[in-house]
C-alpha cells in the first residue's frame, strides 16, 4: 500500500456501505436437482437505480440488461458460458455470405407482441431503420454501415452492409437490438423513453413509476423462447416487481427481512455475512471491455504520449480492487475483460511501476513542485476524470487519485448525472472518463474506439487502430481476426489511449427460495438478467 492510499481505507469502508455500482446481471440461484419448477408467485427485485430511458434499444445504462430484457426478444441468443455459441430465437435460421457483408434472416411465423400485433420481416426492417435514426441510441451503433434492408418474403429479410461485418450476428442477440411492436415504433424516441416499450418477450409492463417501481406481468401464450432456456411455454412467475433502492445497506435489509427476493449490487462489506446466513451471493463477470479510464488524446497534457504512459503504469490495480471493492472485482489485465473472446493478457504491460512513471515524467520535462504536483512550462500536471455519479465510482477513483498523486499528477473528480455525462462524451468534454461496454465479441473495441463510431479516444483519422479495427470486423478467418485484435489491444496499451482499472464483477444476492435465474452474454451494462426460467420454491 502506498503512503497516500493508507489513509483512504477507513473512509472507503464507510463510503461502501452506501455504495452502488455501475454493473448489472444475475447469476442462477442454487437449485436442488430433485425440485420441479412450479408456476405462480411474484418475484421482487431490488435494483440500485432505474435507467433514465426505459427503452432497451436506446438506453446506455442498463435497462436492457435487467428489466428491459424481460420485455423484448432478439433475432438470436448468445451463450454466456460459450460466447461463440449463437442460437435461433425470433429468427429460426439465417445465412451469411462468404465475406459477411450480407445476412438473411428467416423469422418464426408464430410470434406476437404483447399488444397482439404479429412479428414479420417488415416489423424487423422498421425496427432497425427507426433505431438507426435515433441519435446516441445504444443499439444504433450496431447498425452502422447498412446499405439496404430488403424484404425477401413476409418472413424473410436481407440486410446488406457496405463492408464485411463479422460481429453483426453476435449483436443481434443483444437487448439493444431487441424487437419492439409497431405500436412502439410509431412513438417518438422521447415517448418511448418515458413510457416503455411493447415487446414480444415473456413479460409485459403492467405499471411503471420512474425511479420507484415497475411491475411486469406474465405474457399469456408465450412459446418462442430460445434454445438456451431450460423450458418452453409461458414464464413460471406471474409477476416481477422491480423496486428502486439506491442504498446498498437498505437493499441488504430488504433481502434479509424477505421484502425482496433478489438484490442488485450487493455491498462488498455485506456479501460475507449474507453468504454465511444462507443467501446466495453470485459474482458475475462482464464480457466486453474492462472498466477503463479512456483518454481524450486531443487536448491538454494527455496529448503527450509520455504523460499517458506514465499514468498507465502509475495505477496499482490490485490496491484499487482491495481498497475500493474488498477484493470482489478483478484487477484489469487488458482493455478487454477475461471472459471476452480474443482477450489478450497484457498484465506485464500494466504492471504497477511508480518509479518508472516518475523517471518517464522527469525525462519528459515535468519537474516536481513544492506541493508534490509536477509542472512543465508553467503548467501543472492537472487532469480531470468525468464519471457517472455513483458512490462506488467515486470510491475507486479516490484511490486512483491518491496513487497518481504519488508520481506528481493532480487528478480532479467530476461526477456527472446521466444526461450531463452523455453530453460530455458526445462533445468530447473530458480529459479522462470512466467507461465500459458489454458485448460478447471483440468488436466491442471498434464500437467504442473507432473514429467512425464513438471515437472515445478523440483520435485523428490517420491513427494506428482504425485500419485493424475495420479489418477484424471484415475477416472471416478466425486466426487472422485473433491476430488483428491482439495487435489492437497491444497498440491501445502501448500508445496509452486507455487506462484499464478492473474487470467488472457485479454481486447479486438472492433468497434460497429463488431458483433458476440465469443470465445472457451481454448488454449495454453487463450480462443480461434472465427471469424467464425463474420460479419460487416453497
Amino acid at each position: 500500500m502506498t503512503r497516500s492510499t493508507k489513509t483512504l481505507s477507513r473512509t472507503l469502508a464507510i463510503t461502501l456501505l452506501a455504495g452502488t455500482a455501475l454493473g448489472c446481471s444475475l447469476a442462477p440461484a442454487a437449485a436442488n436437482a430433485a425440485d420441479t419448477p412450479k408456476s405462480g408467485g411474484t418475484l421482487t427485485v431490488a435494483l440500485d437505480r432505474q435507467a433514465q430511458c426505459v427503452d432497451p434499444q436506446q438506453d446506455n445504462y442498463g435497462y436492457g440488461s435487467h428489466d428491459g430484457r424481460q420485455l423484448v426478444d432478439s433475432l438470436t441468443d448468445q451463450s454466456f458460458e460459450e460466447p461463440t455459441k449463437i442460437v435461433p430465437w425470433l429468427a429460426e435460421s439465417w445465412e451469411v455470405n462468404k465475406d459477411a457483408s450480407t445476412y438473411v434472416f428467416h423469422l418464426r411465423k408464430d410470434v406476437t407482441f404483447s399488444d397482439g400485433k404479429a412479428l414479420d420481416a417488415e416489423v424487423v426492417k422498421s425496427n432497425f431503420e427507426t433505431l438507426a435514426k435515433i441519435p446516441g441510441a445504444a443499439g444504433g451503433s450496431y447498425l452502422k454501415g447498412i446499405t439496404a434492408i430488403d424484404i425477401v418474403d413476409p418472413y424473410t429479410l436481407r440486410i446488406t452492409f457496405s463492408a464485411p461485418n463479422v460481429p453483426f450476428l453476435s449483436a443481434t442477440s443483444t437487448a439493444e437490438l431487441g424487437i419492439v411492436s409497431p405500436t412502439t415504433l410509431a412513438k417518438t424516441a422521447e415517448a418511448r423513453c418515458h413510457e416503455g416499450v411493447i415487446g414480444s418477450g415473456p413479460f409485459k409492463i403492467e405499471s411503471l413509476s420512474y425511479n420507484e417501481k415497475a411491475v411486469l406481468a406474465k405474457r399469456i401464450g408465450y412459446h418462442w423462447a430460445s434454445g438456451l432456456r431450460k423450458h418452453q411455454g409461458e414464464a413460471y412467475l406471474d409477476k416481477i416487481v422491480y423496486r428502486i433502492v439506491p442504498e446498498a445497506n437498505v437493499r441488504t435489509g430488504a433481502l434479509t427481512s424477505h421484502q425482496a427476493d433478489i438484490i442488485q449490487s450487493v455491498s462488498e462489506s455485506d456479501a460475507p455475512n449474507l453468504e454465511s446466513s444462507g443467501f446466495t451471493v453470485a459474482r458475475i463477470e462482464y464480457l466486453g471491455t474492462a472498466v477503463n479510464l479512456l483518454i481524450n488524446t486531443s487536448r491538454g497534457v494527455l496529448a503527450d504520449k509520455q504523460v499517458r504512459r506514465a499514468l498507465l503504469r502509475g495505477v496499482n490495480r490490485k490496491e484499487v480492487n482491495d481498497l475500493a471493492f474488498s477484493g470482489y472485482k478483478l484487477p484489469a489485465t487488458s482493455v478487454l475483460s477475461r471472459k471476452t473472446p480474443y482477450y489478450l493478457d497484457l498484465s506485464a504491460e500494466l504492471a504497477y511501476d511508480p518509479d518508472w512513471s516518475r523517471k518517464t515524467l522527469d525525462d519528459d520535462g515535468w519537474k516536481l513542485g513544492d506541493d508534490g504536483i509536477r509542472v512543465k512550462d508553467g503548467k501543472p500536471l492537472t487532469i480531470t476524470v468525468s464519471f457517472y455519479s455513483a458512490p462506488l465510482n467515486k470510491a475507486f477513483l479516490e484511490v486512483v487519485q491518491q496513487e497518481i498523486r504519488d508520481i506528481g499528477f493532480d487528478l480532479k473528480l467530476r461526477p456527472l448525472t446521466g444526461g450531463a455525462f452523455d453530453e460530455a462524451l458526445l462533445s468530447g468534454d473530458y480529459d479522462l472518463h470512466r467507461w465500459q461496454w458489454s458485448l460478447g465479441d471483440v468488436d466491442v473495441l471498434r464500437q467504442i474506439y473507432s473514429t467512425k463510431t464513438l471515437n472515445r479516444f478523440r483520435l485523428p483519422p490517420d491513427n494506428p487502430i482504425d485500419g485493424p479495427l475495420d479489418a477484424q470486423r471484415a475477416t472471416t478467418d478466425t486466426a487472422e481476426r485473433q491476430k488483428l485484435t491482439a495487435d489492437i489491444q497491444k497498440t491501445i496499451i502501448d500508445e496509452a489511449y486507455a487506462i484499464p482499472i478492473f474487470d467488472n464483477v457485479n454481486l447479486w444476492a438472492s433468497d434460497k427460495k429463488v431458483r433458476d435465474v440465469f443470465y445472457g452474454a451481454a448488454g449495454s451494462d453487463g450480462p443480461n438478467q434472465i427471469l424467464y426460467d425463474a420460479w419460487l420454491a416453497d
